[in-house]
């Protein structure tokens, strides 16, 4: 809830919380549905819902809710379409508790099949007691030079402008390997490496440009160009080194769209 909200505040959004109701005949061990027993299981999410409602509903921020009944992932899913929702906010566990996956089943269920935007708080991030506010200090913001990774420029260019944020601009560049297997001879390895110091000039223009846009746009930002082998890796090590508060990043990038 504090990250939903202080999104919705920088876009001056409206904010619905949902909880999604999952009738026994749903789930895996399927029982008849009590009426009465089912009435209040409504009651009581109704209740739940108005009390986060209450809690969170401030002057700057308009608060809805809404009780779905039926499979949660397949229900929100349903919803979110339906109700020409931009950004979906959702926790890697929920009541269940931990599990030997990075994402509950629901969790995962939505990050893939969700239409617009999801931003995913993991649970283990989450102190106790929860913070009442959040911001972000540092924003880290993946681009590969395509117009799909820049897609997400505005969403964190809006989100820095509100908490003063600074923009990391990171572009990690692939170091390319042998394309045949046997031993790699000096002329093949300087040739790799001739064309690793290429991308990396290109990479850091490229940043450039992107700052200046954004500080037009009224943000701050900072380039990084680094250059690995291992692009994911380094990704997830920028995240630490840099103390980034949020990740901003496309679904896709210069690979299209994929199964």
């Amino acid at each position: 809830m504090p990250h939903a909200a202080a999104v919705a505040r920088a876009f001056g959004a409206r904010l619905t919380v949902v909880h999604a109701l999952e009738p026994p005949h749903e789930g895996p061990e399927a029982t008849p549905t009590d009426p009465l027993d089912w009435e209040m299981q409504r009651a009581e999410a109704r209740k739940h819902l108005e009390a986060v409602q209450s809690e969170h509903a401030v002057a700057d921020l308009r608060v809805g809710s809404e009780v779905l009944e039926g499979r949660p992932a397949e229900e929100i899913r349903d919803w979110v379409t339906n109700s020409s929702v931009d950004l979906t906010v959702l926790a890697s566990h929920g009541a269940s508790g931990w599990t030997e996956w990075s994402l509950a089943s629901t969790a995962r269920k939505l990050v893939e099949g969700i239409s617009g935007s999801v931003l995913l708080v993991p649970a283990w991030s989450v102190q106790e007691p929860v913070e009442r506010e959040v911001s972000y200090g540092r924003i880290l913001v993946l681009l590969d030079g395509s117009l799909r990774a820049e897609s997400v420029l505005p969403v964190a260019t809006g989100i820095a402008r509100a908490h003063g944020s600074e923009l990391l601009l990171l572009h990690v560049v692939p170091t390319p390997e042998p394309g045949c297997p046997g031993a790699v001879g000096d002329e093949e390895h300087d040739l790799a490496q001739r064309l690793v110091e290429r991308n990396a000039r290109a990479a850091e223009t490229y940043l450039k440009g992107v700052e200046k846009r954004v500080a037009r746009a009224g943000a701050r930002a900072r380039t990084l160009v680094t250059i690995d082998g291992d692009v994911r890796g380094e990704i997830l090590r920028r995240i630490t080194q840099d103390r980034a508060d949020l990740l901003v990043f496309s679904g896709h990038g210069h690979g299209g769209r994929s199964e």
